[in-house]
């Protein structure tokens, strides 16, 4: 539905970030496309990267019995290091390798849970003692929710640069095809492991884990040695590491190309774009340690905010660049600025839907409301006056 097309388009305009490509796209000769692009990716990719800090900071508090802000530290050296110094085929490979990895502890440790706890009927006792339903539609009310909960999250696929870079970078547009099966099995199977994982969990820990976002980890210091718990918490590294790499290779390339080059240096040069987009992913690094220093915050309120941020702002400007008719370039503009904004602030609000749905939804409105009204004026400056 986004990659063919994406990637199709992306090439023909030679469009090296989501940033560029927008700019392109909408004829945008002004820069404002580009720059406020790039600056809601490196707002909420800093909420991304300290998201992934503050969960290394405490495996290796747990874990290791190494101080929360010492782990952080090293997990974000490390992170830097190869991203800095290999760039995007690094991160490509290490993703690869990661990612297999991931799948095969994120798959075991659950199944040889269950296989220690008396099976599914275990699970059902153990859920009815803590009042918890174990049907997902028991109700039209749980259907809503169940619905809300997918928009909420499955809406925002279709706005996270770091996933579309993935898209615009593939050699080959042939092979899409076969990068789609491969990363929806790898998606259904990872993610159904981990919400076995949880449903395990139930039975597994009858007075429940100490710390809820460490449930992996604790079930894994239950069953195993230590040389196995290792490799387990290597996975869950892995699979931290491989989104905090993405989120600080894009951060550094929109502050490079999208910010710097547009604003201050057009004619800089290649080395020189690629020295500052080095130094961008650093700062960006550094602002998301001074977030993630605060151990009282929580790894999904801060994936929450930044998934849903970038989800509404860039989303729907992804969707109708690529299906929508006659939109105007004030219309994409209105659309990431709504729409980022709306998530941005939507958490403040006392409600429980999730951020993205009203930001998503507020994004799309502006695109075409603004769109309608400024379409004239967007036909007159690319009509070609008379000569006298």
């Amino acid at each position: 539905f986004i990659a063919p097309r994406l990637r199709k388009r992306t090439g023909n305009l030679k469009s090296l970030t989501i940033s560029s490509y927008f700019e392109q796209h909408f004829h945008d000769t002004t820069g404002s496309i580009r720059v406020i692009s790039a600056l809601l990716i490196l707002i909420f990719f800093t909420f991304y990267i300290a998201s992934g800090l503050v969960g290394i900071g405490r495996i290796f508090e747990s874990t290791f019995a190494i101080n929360y802000h010492s782990g952080i530290i090293i997990g974000l050296t490390i992170g830097l290091l190869y991203t800095l110094i290999g760039g995007f085929i690094a991160v490509a490979w290490c993703d690869f390798f990661q990612g297999i990895f991931l799948l095969i502890m994120i798959v075991f440790v659950p199944a040889y849970a269950f296989s220690t706890i008396n099976g599914i009927p275990a699970i059902i006792n153990a859920a009815q003692a803590k009042h918890i339903s174990t049907s997902l539609l028991s109700s039209p009310t749980d259907m809503v929710r169940a619905l809300l909960l997918a928009c909420g999250w499955g809406l925002g696929y279709f706005g996270q640069p770091h996933i579309l870079i993935n898209f615009m970078g593939i050699k080959n547009p042939a092979n899409i095809r076969y990068a789609k099966y491969v990363g929806i099995t790898w998606q259904i199977m990872v993610l159904t492991a981990s919400a076995c994982a949880g449903l395990i969990a139930l039975a597994f820990f009858p007075h429940g884990p100490a710390n809820k976002e460490l449930l992996f980890v604790a079930m894994a210091q239950s069953l195993f040695h230590p040389f196995m718990i290792g490799l387990f918490i290597c996975a869950i590294l892995a699979a931290t590491l491989s989104t905090m790499d993405s989120h600080i290779l894009v951060s550094g390339a929109a502050l490079a190309q999208d910010v710097y080059k547009k604003l201050f240096n057009q004619d800089a040069s290649s080395k020189r774009i690629l020295l500052l987009s080095r130094i961008g992913s650093l700062a960006v690094a550094i602002v998301a340690l001074i977030i993630a220093w605060d151990d009282s915050s929580t790894i999904y309120d801060l994936v929450n905010y930044a998934w849903s941020g970038v989800g509404s702002a860039f989303g729907p400007v992804v969707i109708v660049s690529l299906y929508g008719k006659h939109i105007t370039r004030q219309g994409a503009l209105a659309g990431l600025v709504v729409g980022g904004l709306t998530a941005a602030f939507w958490p403040y609000a006392s409600t429980t839907i999730l951020p993205l749905i009203p930001g998503f939804t507020a994004g799309m409105l502006a695109i075409y409301i603004v769109s309608y009204f400024t379409r004239d004026l967007t036909k007159s400056q690319h009509t070609p006056k008379a000569k006298i």
